[in-house]
């Protein structure tokens, strides 16, 4: 083996086992729903079809580095409204969606 591999080798496992490491991510907005049913979150006025369905007590996420549209709207799978935010989807934000059908939407 030469050394040289060797080097870079032991480099890379120092790396890995000090946690330095460099993770690049990304930016997203997050939804989350506590209710006990899945909803469809549209987000209003973003140009495209920005639909994000969200089951029972899970979450999901769009990857965005900027904000998007003008509103965001929750309603059940039915099409009933939950609620709306007057907001657009923003990165590292995050909607709620609670038990009793309020929303919470913050950074």
């Amino acid at each position: 083996m030469r050394p040289h591999i060797a080097v870079r080798g032991g480099i890379v496992a120092l790396g890995l086992l000090t946690g330095c490491v460099y993770d690049a991510g990304y930016s997203a907005v997050y939804f989350r729903s506590r209710l006990d049913e899945t909803v469809v979150i549209t987000l209003e006025g973003a140009g495209g079809p920005y639909d994000v369905v969200v089951s029972s007590d899970s979450v999901n996420e769009v990857a965005t580095e900027e904000c998007l549209g003008t509103a965001i709207v929750v309603k059940t799978e039915d099409g009933d409204l939950v609620g709306r935010v007057e907001k657009p989807a923003c990165p590292d934000w995050r909607l709620v969606v609670n038990e009793d059908g309020t929303l919470d939407y913050d950074e």
